[in-house]
């Protein structure tokens, strides 16, 4: 793809690289931990729930649908707003969902987060795969991921435990963080690029 033609066509995007940057900053040092504290402390009880870190895991999951909302609304009157709307639906229904369901067991809540993390994984890697970005192949990486561990938990091949759900469910945020820093990394030397463009000119 022609450097001219991939930066017009994400020139819209120019305005937001440097809070796409912050909020896949967050994310991913926010997955990255709940992952290890999974790892390390996996039966830790929260809001006397023996759920593991599903209540913090479900709290950033809800965050993330509330910037998606707003995305929506900043994208309106463009294409993008369809796309960041099926992300906040997706993302605020599964977390209230699982919210209200934290007293429950782990093979209530496994079919809901497998189809979860299936459905997210297979919308990334064909949203990347249709924008194709400079570095989209991070993004359907970390989509081909979900995909897998979803299937993991659907199959229950691997553990069916609430902390293998937390696991699962924090990679995800993780590597769904690092896509978004990578792609604000590239929106920031596509500005660099314009503006040099614009002097030279």
């Amino acid at each position: 793809m022609d450097q001219n033609d991939t930066s017009t066509k994400y020139d819209d995007f120019l305005f937001q690289r440097n809070s796409l940057l912050i909020r896949g900053l967050v994310l991913a040092v926010t997955g990255l931990i709940l992952t290890i504290l999974t790892l390390v402390e996996p039966n830790v009880r929260i809001m006397s729930q023996n759920s593991s870190w599903l209540p913090m895991v479900t709290f950033v999951i809800l965050i993330a649908g509330l910037f998606a909302s707003l995305d929506s609304y900043i994208w309106r009157h463009s294409n993008e707003f369809f796309i960041n709307l099926q992300i906040a639906v997706l993302d605020v229904t599964v977390g209230m969902i699982l919210l209200n369901e934290l007293n429950k067991s782990a093979d209530k809540l496994i079919l809901l987060v497998a189809a979860y993390l299936i459905i997210k994984g297979v919308f990334r890697i064909v949203a990347a795969n249709a924008v194709r970005f400079s570095n989209s192949g991070i993004a359907t990486l970390g989509g081909g991921l979900s995909v897998v561990m979803g299937i993991l938990l659907w199959q229950q091949w691997f553990s069916s435990t609430m902390w293998f759900i937390c696991f699962c469910l924090s990679v995800d945020i993780m590597t769904r963080g690092w896509a978004l820093i990578r792609f604000g990394l590239w929106l920031k030397a596509q500005h660099k690029i314009n503006i040099q463009n614009t002097s030279a000119n």
